[in-house]
């Protein structure tokens, strides 16, 4: 039988009696529609239930009942030797729950928990036993072979049936216990964005304007869609065989060819327009995913209502897209717009109909044939889909850094030049410190985990960060070569550096640079706000306070440009002074009352009781801990006045 779950040690089913005579089979969802047809001719009174479900509840309740009082009957009649018994029996009971506790529902999930969060609607199909693979592919127990003496081996094919890994039923989220990690071909797709990110950021500092903004949106926002689709199937579904990294291939070649028309897709000369081929190769992305659900709604009936949802929002607005091509600018803008509204956020309204189903109108008519329809919903992985942003983000980040470089044209030259790209590069580095290590610390709960509405705030808040940063990085290249402070010559710059210097700063270069940041700056205070954070009651700055230091900081930023006074040292010199404010304001406020943010005596001196703690721990580690290089668990520090922020 073909399973549409990863693969790993999996539940079998369970059966058990009632006191009817019925028997009940509760098996994992994807198998249920093969044993209901299994038993569908048989002449016993058989019923298959999903696993956790409510029926299955309650026929365990009803067999609890029957045994409970034929427990009663049999103590009336044997007396003291069922207690015995029964004292022998509950012993039994006890350690044999205690050795298979790692075959719980959340036994594999305590590292996820500790990182993301703890949710009690989360469980696991699997008994959590079972090893994560190292580039994060999940493997069925058919693809292994080992022998004696050998390693265990997993074999590729060339197409498998596609398998979900985690999704929601009856507000339950299911899902591996095994933790997904990024595989090698995502960063393979990942490089090409470099590219993106590039080609737009230089073509942005030539003709800094209106209308090279808005061509840098419109591009930059579709092949984001294409990312985040490819991070989302990948996410959904398992993809260790060759057809999936042909399809995956595909895309990356699409992307390619997306990639070489987006400078020239606005011109007004048609013999230069590449808007079409532009659109062209978009469509071909996106309509490939459109055959990918389509497919694996054929394959896999367990999801089949969400992805044929999925099909149609990619159709709708693919209208748009072929309609556009036929019409001239402005008005095209008029189908650009809402095309991209509906690939950005079509699919809410079927997740705002599927939340609608479980929820207010569970009772209603529509909202049963809803729930028919989603009683099974892809979800997203939680880690897969973190660790997929954060790379993202490095990418971009890393951009700023090769943004400011330069070579100089002989000489030993320290001067405003290297002065400025070394300000950048703090500025850059700052950035980094309170998105990875501020606001990306002491997460009490992830905004994925947190909220349905925190996860889209998480989710959206990234693309306005990046463009925003990809923007002010742009005009950061024109500012650190700018000839309009002094020690800075054109002859001192080798060519193609020499040519791009400017004597005078445009405003076009001046607002990109400052609003830039200060959007990016204000999306990071979104994306911090949808996390949960732990809040010790001594912290110095609570959350809200410091997240309104920022909002103010960004309008100081958004307004500098009309400061028109600032020279490209003292510009960047100001935002990066801004910056680290908001830095220490937050490394500050997250500190507690009861603790010196700087280091004096009592601290070295606690400092040193601790070292000598741990060396005397350490030469007793050996004898006391059968786990070396573990902490105990009766060892581990547990803070119980830690509360959430939000």
């Amino acid at each position: 039988m073909s399973s549409s779950t990863p693969g790993g040690r999996r539940r079998p089913p369970q059966e058990f009696a009632l006191p009817s005579g019925k028997k009940v089979i509760a098996a994992l969802a994807d198998a249920v529609p093969s044993l209901r047809r299994q038993y569908s001719n048989s002449s016993n009174d058989v019923e298959v239930v999903v696993q956790g479900s409510a029926e299955h509840t309650n026929y365990l309740k009803q067999s609890r009942q029957h045994h409970e009082t034929r427990r009663a009957e049999l103590k009336e009649r044997h007396g003291a030797a069922f207690d015995e018994w029964e004292e022998v029996q509950n012993q039994l009971n006890s350690v044999t729950a205690q050795l298979s506790r790692m075959s719980t529902n959340t036994s594999g999930l305590h590292g996820n928990f500790g990182k993301f969060g703890f949710d009690a609607g989360v469980r696991t199909y699997d008994d959590g036993q079972g090893e994560a693979n190292g580039s994060g592919e999940g493997r069925e127990p058919a693809d292994e072979t080992h022998h004696e003496g050998y390693r265990q081996v997993s074999t590729i094919k060339l197409a498998k049936r596609p398998v979900v890994r985690q999704w929601f039923h009856r507000n339950v989220l299911w899902r591996g216990s095994e933790q997904t990690e990024i595989m090698a071909v995502e960063l393979f797709f990942d490089l090409l964005y470099v590219g993106i990110i590039h080609s737009n950021g230089e073509h942005m500092s030539e003709e800094p304007n209106g209308e090279e903004l808005l061509r840098f949106a419109v591009t930059f926002i579709m092949s984001w869609k294409i990312w985040t689709d490819v991070t989302m199937a990948l996410s959904w579904f398992e993809t260790d065989d060759v057809l999936t990294r042909l399809e995956i291939l595909f895309e990356i070649a699409l992307l390619l060819a997306f990639t070489t028309n987006m400078t020239n897709c606005f011109v007004d000369d048609p013999a230069h327009n590449t808007y079409t081929q532009l659109v062209s190769f978009y469509l071909a992305a996106r309509l490939l995913f459109a055959v990918h659900y389509v497919v694996i709604a054929y394959l896999v009936p367990m999801v089949r209502g969400a992805m044929i949802t999925s099909a149609i929002t990619v159709l709708v607005p693919s209208a748009l897209w072929i309609a556009s091509i036929h019409v001239e600018m402005p008005g095209r803008l008029g189908l650009i717009w809402p095309a991209l509204a509906l690939d950005m956020y079509g699919s809410g309204i079927f997740i705002g109909l599927f939340r609608y189903a479980r929820s207010a109108g569970a009772d209603t008519s529509m909202g049963k044939k809803l729930n028919k329809l989603f009683e099974f919903y892809p979800a997203m992985n939680i880690e897969h889909k973190v660790e997929r942003m954060n790379a993202f983000v490095s990418l971009v980040l890393g951009y700023s850094v090769v943004g400011i470089l330069f070579q100089s044209n002989g000489g030993y030259n320290v001067n405003a030049f290297l002065g400025k790209a070394v300000l950048g590069l703090m500025q850059a580095f700052f950035f980094n410190w309170i998105y990875f290590d501020v606001d990306a610390s002491t997460i009490n709960v992830h905004a994925i985990r947190h909220s349905a509405n925190g996860a889209v705030l998480w989710q959206f808040a990234h693309l306005p960060f990046v463009m925003g940063y990809i923007v002010a990085t742009s005009a950061l290249s024109t500012l650190v070569l700018a000839l309009d402070v002094p020690n800075t010559e054109r002859d001192q710059l080798r060519p193609p550096y020499s040519v791009r210097a400017e004597e005078h700063l445009s405003s076009g270069v001046r607002f990109f640079y400052c609003q830039g940041l200060a959007i990016a700056l204000l999306s990071m205070a979104f994306i911090s706000l949808s996390h949960s954070h732990r809040t010790p009651p001594t912290m110095r700055l609570s959350k809200p306070v410091r997240l309104i230091n920022r909002v103010l900081v960004c309008i100081i930023m958004f307004l500098l440009p009309m400061a028109t006074h600032l020279d490209s040292l003292s510009l960047i010199s100001t935002t990066l002074g801004l910056t680290a404010y908001v830095l220490i304001v937050e490394l500050w406020g997250k500190s507690c009352k009861d603790e010196s943010f700087f280091p004096g005596r009592r601290d070295v001196s606690k400092m040193r009781a601790m070292a000598d703690a741990k060396s005397a721990e350490t030469e007793v580690q050996g004898t006391d801990n059968p786990n070396p290089g573990q902490m105990r668990a009766d060892r581990m520090p547990l803070d119980q006045n830690d509360t959430a922020a939000f």
